[in-house]
């Protein structure tokens, strides 16, 4: 698994990656009727930002969100890296304690209609760094 060198490499991956999924018409088709902001941690990179899911209006940005996000995760940049271009298994890092995660649940839940097209708009986003 790659990861990334540098929290400056992720965070310019995840603001393509907030930017890209904010404009693209899946992601916005498939989250009409969601409601759910993620908070990410990435402890290794020092790094946290967040994704927002509203009713067909994706967001997002570097830092934490205000008000704070619905569901929070926290993993290694390898591991998320690893969750968006398929090589990791969410549950499975759950499970081990690779990554760890709150909130409301039900909400989160609601994402994985969205998983391959974040995959898909991931990794365009991560062959550009």
């Amino acid at each position: 698994m790659a990861g990334f060198t540098s929290k400056e490499e992720m965070e310019a991956v995840v603001k393509r990656f907030i930017d890209a999924m904010s404009t693209d018409e899946a992601i916005i088709k498939r989250s009409k009727g969601l409601k759910c902001t993620l908070g990410f941690e990435i402890p290794d990179l020092g790094l946290n930002f967040h994704t927002d899911f509203l009713d067909g209006v994706v967001s997002g940005g570097i830092g934490e969100a205000d008000p704070p996000s619905m569901v929070f995760l926290e993993m290694d940049s390898e591991i998320f890296d690893g969750m968006f271009t398929g090589e990791v298994d969410g549950a499975s890092a759950a499970m081990s304690g690779q990554m760890s995660f709150s909130g409301d649940m039900s909400a989160a839940m609601g994402l994985q209609v969205l998983q391959d097209d974040m995959s898909r708009v991931y990794m365009a986003c991560r062959s550009l760094a």
